[in-house]
């Protein structure tokens, strides 16, 4: 027990609690689309949880088996290259490219798997857990990648993808009212992965790009990041709530 205390530091807990954050406003599209994919699959109030129970614990052995790798990747160069490029464009392309709405991404997934499943001669029950399945490795490519950038322990990897997937499933509920409060969140998270993204970049030694070896190892200490990273979340709250009228969403003509 002690051994296990000794290992957990409060800079884990509060990585801990970014990616719960971060997790939350990534998710809160991602909850509706999947919440849209099954309600346009299955009417049965019991099917419909059913497809989302099934869907969860898929969800928490894909999440299981990529945190593994992804730690072990995370430590070739190149891979945190990529990554980092990665988070970097997400960032820059939500913030300035408007997102496709929710259900535009459910109608689309569902036209996509809807051939494959007539071809395997599905249940519509289990066809749509497939579908839940599919989306939930597909937006969990984001969260995973963000929570790399953040840090290289298994276990406060393992607690963030568990706390992840739950925040997934109530992000719908919970976060709902919190965006639709302070509209502003939508794209603050997007604000953290492109920091993120950033800091990746900055941690970069020794990368053999063939004609050159690229070296930056300049990250932000790990006190600043996190004070950064809360700085902006709480400030966008703050300017939300100051200047509302800036974050209002245009009405429906």
């Amino acid at each position: 027990m002690d051994q296990i205390l000794s290992a957990v530091n409060l800079g884990d807990l509060v990585i801990i609690l970014q990616l719960i954050i971060l997790e939350g406003l990534l998710s809160f599209d991602n909850a509706l689309a999947l919440a849209a994919l099954v309600s346009r699959r299955l009417k049965d109030k019991d099917e419909q949880k059913k497809a989302l129970t099934f869907g969860i614990w898929g969800a928490y052995l894909f999440r299981t088996i990529t945190v593994f790798l992804g730690v072990w990747l995370m430590r070739h160069e190149w891979i945190k290259a990529a990554a980092g490029i990665y988070l970097v464009q997400m960032g820059i392309s939500e913030l300035f490219f408007k997102k496709p709405h929710f259900e535009e991404e459910a109608v689309s997934a569902e036209k996509e798997s809807r051939n494959w499943f007539r071809f395997l001669k599905l249940s519509p029950l289990w066809s749509t857990i497939i579908a839940v399945e599919m989306m939930d490795i597909m937006f969990s490519i984001d969260s995973i990648a963000a929570a790399l950038s953040l840090s290289d322990k298994v276990w406060v990897l393992m607690a963030g993808a568990v706390l992840g997937i739950l925040m997934m499933r109530i992000a719908a509920q919970a976060f709902v009212v919190l965006i639709n409060k302070f509209p502003v969140l939508e794209k603050t998270a997007f604000v953290l992965v492109l920091l993120a993204g950033i800091n990746v970049c900055l941690k970069l030694k020794n990368l053999d790009l063939g004609f050159m070896v690229l070296t930056i190892d300049k990250p932000i200490p790990e006190h600043l990041f996190t004070t950064l990273l809360f700085s902006v979340f709480l400030g966008s709250l703050i300017l939300n709530a100051k200047f509302p009228h800036w974050f209002q969403k245009p009405k429906a003509s």
